[in-house]
């Protein structure tokens, strides 16, 4: 389950992190070698000829939540640069308002959503309970299989 918060994001300030110069060395690192990656740090894992960059849940929202910020400036700057060419072909009233209703369209949206990331999935105490009274009992072994 993902929660969603109006919030700006914040700058871009993440750190370099660990690196690992193979997979093999990240493998038997475990998911210790994850925990290396500190917050707000990017780990970093040179493969055969490629390099990939590790980033924790936060920060990866964050990283998006940025680059939908940027994608809306530049199609906001679009329509307004649009609506500015237009007046200044036809300067009348009603193009006028145009450019002024997209700029203020623009202006009146300076959040973006981000989101927070996933919760844990967790059964409630009631549902445990009412699986617990079921007398439903699967064997696996006693399943038919199909045959072809």
């Amino acid at each position: 389950m993902s929660t969603t918060t109006l919030t700006r994001p914040s700058t871009l300030a993440l750190v370099p992190g660990p690196t690992w110069s193979s997979f093999e060395q990240f493998r038997k690192g475990g998911s210790a070698s994850l925990e290396e990656i500190p917050e707000h740090g990017v780990g970093t894992l040179v493969g055969r000829g490629v390099t990939y960059r590790i980033l924790r849940e936060a920060d990866f929202q964050n990283l998006i939540g940025l680059a939908g910020d940027v994608h809306r400036l530049q199609q906001g700057l679009n329509v307004i640069i649009q609506a500015a060419k237009v007046v200044a072909k036809y300067p009348d009233h009603e193009h006028v308002q145009l450019l002024v209703h997209s700029a203020a369209l623009f202006a009146g949206s300076p959040v973006l959503p981000t989101c927070d990331g996933h919760d844990a999935f967790q059964l409630t105490q009631e549902e445990i309970d009412a699986q617990a009274s079921d007398d439903f009992n699967l064997e696996n072994a006693e399943i038919p299989r199909p045959r072809f």
